[in-house]
């Protein structure tokens, strides 16, 4: 079955022409207890980066502390979508997992990209859903409550924490790459303003 679908604030366009930098990982060829700090690794890096593309002013104290705070989100996105990316990806499929960033009309755009199984699909379809139509704060606190349950893998608090924290919006794409074998990829794509740290 051939899928190829937008949820929420998802925009192609910014894909095309606004990369900053994107980086792949073959998962697979990480060993599993290395993968965590991994993900630590990678995430330092781009908040590195993050400073190095904005500078502060030294003329300017504030500077210094809208760039610790965009450091800060940007490292808390950058961590969440890195790690659900890792814990549902289907590591039957040799295919890449992809987290890159992007600059458009004063966001940071944050996309994160894993291959999918059908299980972890549905499960995902079905909150997307439930988070169009719901109140955010309640749905935070039922979702802190099934985040709290024994083994609960699915609470996706990241997510709204995204929203609720840093007033991010979030959309995603699900798209069939190939037919035989199957593999359908999960892109997740977070818009962070840059103004957020300047009121």
């Amino acid at each position: 079955m051939t899928i190829n679908q937008l949820f929420g604030d998802f925009h192609e366009e910014i894909l095309n022409n606004h990369k900053l930098l994107m980086m792949d990982f073959l998962i697979q060829s990480i060993p599993l207890e290395r993968r965590k700090q991994t993900r630590y690794l990678s995430v330092a890096f781009i908040t590195d980066y993050l400073a190095n593309i904005f500078p502060v002013d030294e003329e300017d104290i504030k500077s210094y502390q809208r760039q610790l705070q965009m450091k800060s989100a940007a490292s808390y996105i950058a961590n969440e979508l890195l790690e659900n990316s890792i814990k549902f990806n289907h590591e039957a499929v040799s295919y890449p997992i992809k987290l890159g960033l992007y600059f458009f009309e004063e966001s940071l755009v944050f996309v994160a990209s894993n291959c999918t199984n059908n299980k972890n699909l549905e499960s995902l379809i079905n909150f997307v859903q439930e988070l169009t139509i719901s109140d955010i704060n309640e749905l935070y606190f039922l979702q802190l409550e099934k985040g709290a349950e024994e083994n609960s893998d699915e609470s996706r608090l990241g997510f709204l924490s995204m929203i609720n924290d840093y007033s991010a919006k979030l959309g995603w794409k699900i798209e069939t790459l190939k037919e035989d074998p199957e593999i359908t990829t999960v892109t997740t794509m977070v818009q962070l303003t840059t103004e957020l740290s300047r009121t």
